[in-house]
């Protein structure tokens, strides 16, 4: 029998209660959006530093952005003020400004896939065309 303390409880009638504040802590918040978000440029650059292989995720030719590619265009970057340095010290505003807006939002990560849905236009994110 499990007797820990963070798991919902079952109240009078069947119901669930909410789980306690406490499982807060163990949910991680991304920012999930389109890859669409990044220039081609940009996307091929950190695409081929992925294909080299030797860097695991952290990418000294650019700038030491830290950045793990999940899949063929489509990547996960940890909210922090090193990723949003690098992005500005590489000039790639688009990335810079997408963890800037997990940043606000207090999310820890931020993900970027083809399957994503891009951004409400009323925020000015701009989509980019890719080949």
């Amino acid at each position: 029998m499990n007797n820990d303390p963070t798991l919902h409880v079952q109240a009078a009638g069947g119901s669930s209660a909410l789980p306690p504040l406490s499982l807060h802590r163990y949910i991680a918040r991304t920012l999930r959006v389109s890859t669409r978000h990044l220039p081609w440029e940009i996307a091929q650059q950190i695409h081929a530093e992925d294909q080299a292989g030797e860097t695991c995720g952290a990418f000294s030719s650019t700038g030491g952005l830290l950045i793990l590619e999940l899949d063929d265009y489509s990547w996960r970057a940890d909210i922090t003020a090193h990723n949003i340095a690098a992005t500005q010290a590489q000039g790639w505003h688009a990335l810079r400004r997408l963890l800037r807006l997990a940043q606000t939002y207090k999310c820890e990560a931020l993900e970027l896939a083809s399957d994503n849905p891009v951004l409400p236009a009323v925020l000015e994110f701009e989509v980019f065309p890719w080949p």
